[in-house]
């Protein structure tokens, strides 16, 4: 009423006449703290007009005494529910706990509403007391509906909901908590009886084929055992089986433990590498492609291969692979050497399995000294496994293309994943040989490089060469050579030859040279007689290093390459080794005339030199020396003009006619 003074709708005289004359209502009058109600619906229709205009759509407020209004979440229900736990030890879920605690809040308010029958039944036009419950229950039915609807599960009859209610009061939150929750069907089944269906159902030697078997066997035993009752339906068997708390308990004994691991064990959320090169996953696995050989018979056979693949685990690029008849140690070896000359930079991390062969890189430092950690992923684990889910996609979509595609392994399900048999037998005479499979191999890995990355739609290998990675370290030929380059265990002398050595049944010659393909024969001169430990790629011997053994460990020298062999015969020298020859001689004499010269400078410096003390040196043969001076010495001395003669001379003797040889006088007989 104040409201409608004090806003300008009515002055206080035409409210008093409007409520005396024109059928104003006033629900309640004004007292000292409490100020007088009108019902708005009672005015005239102008005011209410105006009233709405400025108020908006007036609702009627449910009267305290009605249930709606009496209704109040209840928090305490709320926090019961929550934290109550069912006897399997779980939770309630979120569903039932928003059930429960509606009910309970519905039960309070139709107690307190019943807690003044006077005013409620008055507020209900005066109704007896027999006609209460009914009145609760078609209001309580009827907060189901409507535009701010309560939904309830509460019964509908009369008599049951007060039988609800009573419950309610007795026992408490509790009750209205289903008796589902509590496992009822298997308390059916006395304790030993769950442990002969545990074991029953576990046994792998006398195995239960199914449910239906274990319900027969189960009905059986318990007709002749005084303490089990007999199971009606075969879904309570069922129910104890596959209650969570059992299923885990025979599920590895039934399907391997494996498969119960990989259904039961806790799995991580783990993050992939932001970057290239952080880590390196690598495993081997069939090469998914048939080819076609003879074998000792030169009868056509069929085969595959095996392949071990090195992968960036950020980008999915295949780094690194080779192929061959199985995953050992040679196989990782080279797979590792070409991921490496690939990327150019050592990985932060590298992940492998703990197959056989990497024992033995283990055990030789290789993966010590390829990245900073290297780890073996945990066996039996195919979720760590990443790149298992890179050769799965990389069979499937590329491979798979593949007119003599294998299929993949024997575990797939789909008849997509299964090579066509009959179209496969009938074209074996199509089979690509082993070195076409490699190159096809080979081409297939470029292409799933140049594909999209199914995270960023970039290509593969763009991603990968946009990639920095500061912690990654450059890779230098001197790693190369740590790693993966054989150490000879027996020394190599070097001679005016070079250095040679046998490898596998094989003789290779090497040479020290510089200037493009002229020999150091500074080097040579110096090192000659000196031993070496070699250093070499197994799968390139063009190159090897040279290392001296010292008190301190391996001391680098130099690098030696493959010795360039030229014709000996005119006929076949090519342009270019008539001038090699040519030049080589050249430098040779002139390291002859270096050598000489500088002994015979220090021979005059320490007063040793034989024209000091009378005598004459001898030319150096072949350069210094000419037929005059040959005669001149012939006469002046009457002695050989060169040793040549000598060694001529000697070569043709026959030692054995003469007991005691001169090869001196004999070669002046012989002239």
């Amino acid at each position: 009423m104040k409201e409608l003074i004090n806003e300008g709708f009515m002055t206080y005289d035409a409210i008093r006449y409007g409520i005396s004359n024109k059928g104003i209502k006033q629900p309640r009058q004004g007292r000292r703290y409490t100020p007088a109600l009108i019902a708005i619906n009672s005015l005239p229709s102008h005011i209410i007009a105006a009233v709405k205009a400025k108020y908006g759509e007036l609702e009627a407020a449910p009267s305290k005494y009605s249930i709606r209004g009496a209704y109040r979440e209840d928090q305490q229900a709320l926090d019961f529910y929550r934290k109550h736990t069912l006897p399997n030890g779980e939770f309630l879920a979120e569903e039932y706990i928003q059930e429960y605690t509606i009910n309970a809040s519905l039960l309070k308010a139709i107690r307190f509403v019943l807690n003044d029958k006077r005013s409620f039944t008055a507020s209900r036009g005066k109704a007896r007391a027999s006609h209460i419950w009914p009145a609760i229950a078609n209001e309580v039915t009827a907060l189901k509906s409507g535009p701010d609807p309560i939904l309830h599960t509460l019964p509908k009859n009369p008599r049951r909901l007060k039988e609800r209610l009573d419950l309610f009061e007795k026992e408490g939150y509790i009750n209205l908590v289903s008796g589902k929750f509590c496992n009822k069907n298997t308390e059916k089944i006395p304790e030993e009886a769950k442990l002969w269906l545990l074991t029953r159902w576990s046994d792998n030697v006398k195995k239960c084929a199914s449910l239906t078997q274990l319900f027969r066997e189960y009905n059986e035993k318990a007709s002749v055992t005084p303490s089990w009752t007999k199971i009606k339906t075969e879904k309570t068997i069922c129910n104890f089986i596959y209650s969570e708390e059992i299923q885990s308990l025979w599920y590895a004994h039934r399907h391997g433990e494996l498969i119960s691991k990989e259904k039961f064990s806790y799995i991580h959320k783990t993050l992939m590498p932001t970057m290239r090169d952080s880590i390196w996953y690598s495993d081997g696995t069939k090469l998914n492609l048939y080819y076609q050989y003879l074998n000792s018979e030169n009868k056509r056979c069929v085969g595959t291969l095996q392949v071990y693949e090195v992968m960036d685990a950020y980008s999915e690029v295949l780094l690194g692979y080779h192929i061959s008849k199985s995953e050992d140690y040679e196989a990782q070896f080279f797979a590792y050497k070409m991921a490496l000359n690939f990327a150019k930079y050592k990985p932060f991390q590298i992940s492998y399995d703990n197959q056989g062969g990497h024992k033995k890189l283990e055990s030789s430092d290789l993966l010590k000294k390829l990245a900073h950690l290297a780890i073996r992923t945990q066996p039996y684990n195919g979720r760590s496994k990443t790149i298992e889910n890179v050769f799965s996609r990389f069979q499937q979509q590329v491979l798979k293309q593949e007119t003599f595609y294998t299929g993949q392994n024997i575990t797939t399900k789909t008849q997509e994943s299964r090579i066509n048999q009959e179209f496969f037998n009938a074209n074996l005479d199509q089979l690509p040989t082993e070195q076409e499979m490699r190159d096809i191999y080979a081409a297939r890995r470029e292409e799933w490089n140049n594909m999209p990355h199914p995270k960023t739609g970039i290509p593969r290998i763009e991603m990968y060469r946009s990639s920095v990675n500061p912690q990654a370290v450059k890779v230098e030929i001197w790693d190369i050579v740590d790693m993966f380059y054989v150490t000879r265990q027996k020394e190599v002398t070097c001679t005016a030859w070079g250095i040679t050595f046998t490898e596998k049944k094989i003789k290779y010659d090497f040479m020290v040279y510089k200037d493009g393909n002229m020999p150091d024969l500074d080097w040579l001169q110096k090192n000659i007689d000196k031993k070496f430990v070699v250093k070499f790629d197994p799968s390139d011997l063009s190159m090897i290093f040279l290392y001296e053994r010292t008190a301190a460990g391996l001391k680098y020298n130099t690098v030696a390459s493959t010795k360039v062999a030229i014709h000996r015969g005119k006929q076949e020298q090519e342009e270019w080794e008539a001038q090699y020859i040519k030049d080589i001689e050249i430098a040779n004499k002139q390291a002859r005339i270096n050598r000489y010269e500088k002994m015979e400078q220090l021979q005059r410096e320490h007063g040793t030199h034989p024209e000091d003390r009378g005598f004459r040196s001898p030319a150096i043969a072949g350069i210094q020396t000419s037929v005059a001076a040959k005669r001149k010495a012939k006469k002046s001395s009457n002695v050989l003009g060169s040793i040549g003669v000598i060694q001529k001379a000697v070569s043709n003797a026959d030692i054995m006619q003469e007991e005691d040889f001169d090869p001196y006088e004999y070669a002046k007989r012989a002239m």
